[in-house]
């Protein structure tokens, strides 16, 4: 039964390393999550882009999905997104329309030569060789929870081909850029008397975030697909916010990496992976290494790694506007798990010193603990993905090399220890002992009581 036990510890393990190693990482994307009680007070759209190297003319084609969502059915306002810092020379694509008159979203192309009203692209603002083209426009019903179906919300869906993109004079574009500017804005409240592509727009907020415009970056470079056939649109992920994205600019080593923000997106990384592929599988070693004092190892370093895991989640959590990713919700599930672990190891180790053997108790912090290292070593993963590293970047790879090596290595070290069955028995494991486990640990023999006596009679002798 403990070969199967171990035989299926390493299978999870190895199964969650698969998982994360298949990720997919690409198109890059943006997306800015909108309230439904204040549609008027927060931007709500998403954007999806990837660059194709076209066969024919060797040059790379931008393939471009947007969708952004108007509550209750408004048909008031407009939403834009262009590359470019500014206003200046960006090739704009504005979205407004009313989803209520069966009609198509009006995609209107513009640009501007400065800080007033864009106009209308013509033939002749694009180079020869660079040809744009709206492959889709509609109007599709919001799918989501808590939707009134007396008043419902409408989202927009928009693909757009911009073919030998590079050409473009305005602004660069460039799908080797690691940190593409674009720029967003919108106006909530415009009444349009008329839609049509040449619609006057009415001035944007003048302040920069929620409020009126603001600027995104993405790593188009990473977003490049060199297939012999043009690949699909680019699909907008549920619930992502940013993927090959940020914020602000972006650079290191072909690596999507904030470069001007708090240290709090750097800690929140640190603490977390030093938590799960260092302190937590060693607070295991150190239990079963058969040392004087593996109890106390075993909880100090186990106290440690959960110590820095709330830590981690603290930041993760001040850096987040919302709670939309899976990511996050396993951080906050293994938080949560994490509190009930230490519960169940104090328990279980009372319950062990008392009756000299194994109980339910034991069997649900032993696999409690499994499963809270397997979906930590997961999110790590998961988290330098959302944070835009490639799936094939050194980061990504040394992290899953690390996890495949842990699995096997754990699995088959506790394994050895089993069948070595060492006569030693650690001091913790007096009768009457009041001390208790913290967090993740392995599984005491079977035949400890009969140690425990031989080491309690020797100490007595």
């Amino acid at each position: 039964m403990k070969s199967l036990s171990i035989f299926t510890s390493l299978l999870l393990s190895l199964l969650g390393a698969f998982w994360i190693s298949v990720v997919n990482a690409e198109p890059v994307q943006y997306c800015k999550f909108g309230s439904p009680d204040h549609p008027d007070e927060d931007i709500d759209f998403c954007m999806g882009a990837l660059m194709y190297q076209n066969a024919s003319t060797k040059a790379h084609d931008m393939f471009l999905t947007m969708t952004l969502r108007r509550h209750q059915g408004s048909a008031l306002g407009w939403t834009a997104i262009g590359p470019g810092t500014v206003m200046k020379g960006s090739l704009m694509f504005i979205v407004y329309g009313d989803p209520l008159s069966h009609e198509e979203p009006i995609v209107s192309i513009r640009t501007a030569t400065g800080h007033h009203q864009p106009t209308l692209l013509m033939k002749s603002d694009i180079a020869d060789g660079m040809d744009l083209r709206v492959i889709r426009s509609s109007w599709l019903p919001d799918g989501g929870h808590g939707q009134d179906p007396r008043n419902p919300s409408y989202i927009a869906r928009i693909s757009i081909l911009c073919y030998s993109c590079h050409l473009w004079s305005g602004t660069d574009i460039s799908a080797q850029s690691k940190s593409q500017p674009w720029i967003w804005a919108w106006n909530a409240k415009q009444k349009f008397d008329v839609f049509s592509f040449d619609a006057h727009l009415k001035m944007h907020k003048h302040h920069a975030g929620a409020g009126g415009w603001g600027n995104f970056y993405l790593d188009m470079s990473r977003s490049i697909s060199t297939a012999r056939f043009p690949p699909s649109l680019p699909p907008i992920r549920p619930e992502v916010a940013t993927l090959g994205a940020s914020d602000t600019p972006m650079s290191f080593s072909g690596s999507v990496v904030k470069v001007t923000v708090g240290p709090g997106s750097y800690f929140h990384g640190l603490v977390l992976a030093t938590a799960f592929l260092l302190l937590f599988p060693a607070g295991v070693i150190g239990l079963r290494a058969g040392f004087p004092k593996s109890f106390a190892y075993h909880w100090i370093i186990q106290l440690c790694a959960s110590i820095l895991l709330l830590l981690g989640l603290g930041l993760g959590l001040l850096k987040s506007r919302k709670i939309n990713t899976v990511h996050q919700g396993v951080g906050i599930a293994l938080a949560s798990a994490i509190g009930i672990q230490g519960l169940l190891g104090w328990w279980h180790h009372r319950r062990f010193v008392s009756l000299h053997r194994r109980t339910w108790v034991s069997h649900v912090h032993i696999w409690l603990g499994r499963l809270v290292i397997v979906a930590g070593w997961s999110n790590v993963v998961s988290g330098l993905l959302l944070r835009g590293y490639k799936k094939n970047s050194a980061a990504v790879v040394i992290v899953i090399i690390v996890v495949c090596l842990q699995a096997v290595g754990l699995s088959g070290w506790t394994f050895r220890v089993q069948r070595k069955k060492a006569e030693y028995t650690p001091s913790w494991a007096k009768a009457g002992d009041d001390t208790f486990a913290l967090s993740t640990s392995d599984d005491e023999n079977d035949n400890d009581d009969d140690d425990e006596v031989k080491d309690e009679a020797n100490r007595e002798v």
